[in-house]
């Protein structure tokens, strides 16, 4: 649970000091006040990543040259002080102890973000679907996100050096050891987690289609299943990816296709079902949080971006009895809603960076 934001510098809020000790919480204000804002930082201190955005100079104030996150959390046991300076280089603390790693760093906040651009997830690039299991797995097993950070950092310069056409094929070659094995623990834990994210989605959307709805994801991947196999591959194709300038096989290039029932949503679902399936994906993702057994369910942070005024009573009711799983909640919202669910919700008005 969240105690305490410290903002400086974030977005619209030049120095914001905020008490969150409360279980639900609501940010009310007009759009563009800077509701959104409180989420993805929140949200940014959890997964080091926005939401909103893959660029981090998006993130600071207009005019700032960084910006500063400060959190004070409970996890279930002990209180935890979390801190982000990125006004020069990213530096990170916990309990003002300095953390090199982003991977033990992201283990004290298991947030799930709700947000109207979710629909991306079913109807965009295989990018937005790559990032959504991305996060889950970082969330979920230690060392993926680290293995992320080294495939990623050898790729970009590998294809530096390809894209450079200067033939040094030993220079080529030297990044593909950790790029193999990198790569070879990405593919295997996305096949894992996609496995148990269908399942979970299946017994969701059972309550939607009363059970005569079967979701599918493909997932079709060219890196093969062992180190072997795979420096292999990197051999026999290194002289292919010289001519053409970059890599042309790896998990960055993984196709994550949903069906339902047998058809690809991309081509054939209407907006409606796309928005359901994305909302169900997101709320498939805190049930398999708040299942493991490894971790306190006080440590779950939902945040819920203006997307339940649309959904109809059921979806409503089945949306708040999965997130009521976790440790803490935040809800943005124009006006105050009418929901039972948040009589005893604490609520912040949001004037233009300010908060009431």
């Amino acid at each position: 649970m969240i105690k305490n934001l410290n903002l400086k510098d974030f977005r619209n809020y030049s120095n914001l000091d905020l008490g969150l000790g409360s279980r639900l919480n609501l940010f009310i204000g007009a759009n563009g006040q800077g509701k959104t804002n409180l989420l993805e930082a929140i949200f940014f201190t959890a997964m080091l990543r926005s939401f909103r955005t893959t660029h981090v100079k998006d993130i600071r104030r207009i005019g700032s040259k960084g910006f500063y996150i400060g959190m004070e959390v409970f996890n279930g046991k002990w209180d935890r002080k979390l801190e982000i300076d990125y006004y020069q280089v990213r530096k990170l603390k916990i309990d003002q102890n300095p953390v090199s790693k982003a991977s033990e760093f992201i283990r004290e906040l298991r947030t799930v973000a709700f947000s109207p651009d979710d629909i991306n997830i079913v109807t965009g690039n295989s990018t937005f679907r790559r990032r959504f299991i991305d996060i889950l797995i970082s969330i979920m097993v230690p060392g993926y996100m680290t293995a992320l950070h080294t495939y990623m950092t050898a790729l970009k310069s590998r294809n530096a050096v390809l894209k450079a056409h200067d033939n040094n094929s030993a220079m080529i070659s030297a990044y593909e050891p950790m790029m193999a094995e990198s790569a070879l623990f990405i593919i295997q834990q996305r096949d894992y987690y996609l496995k148990i994210l269908t399942e979970e989605m299946n017994s969701l959307l059972s309550g939607f289609y009363d059970g005569k709805a079967v979701f599918e994801i493909k997932y079709r991947t060219d890196v093969p299943v062992d180190i072997t196999s795979i420096t292999k591959k990197f051999d026999s194709d290194r002289k292919k990816d010289m001519l053409r300038g970059f890599t042309g096989f790896g998990p960055q290039l993984d196709e994550l296709e949903l069906l339902l029932n047998g058809k690809t949503m991309r081509n054939y679902a209407s907006t409606g079902q796309c928005r359901l399936i994305s909302l169900c994906l997101k709320m498939a993702e805190v049930n398999i949080l708040a299942s493991d057994s490894n971790s306190s369910k006080e440590n779950i942070v939902v945040l819920v971006d203006d997307v339940t005024g649309e959904l109809d009573e059921k979806t409503r009711n089945s949306f708040f009895k999965v997130i009521n799983q976790a440790g803490q909640a935040f809800f943005t919202f124009t006006e105050k809603p009418d929901d039972d669910y948040f009589k005893d919700s604490k609520i912040y008005s949001i004037d233009n960076g300010s908060v009431f």
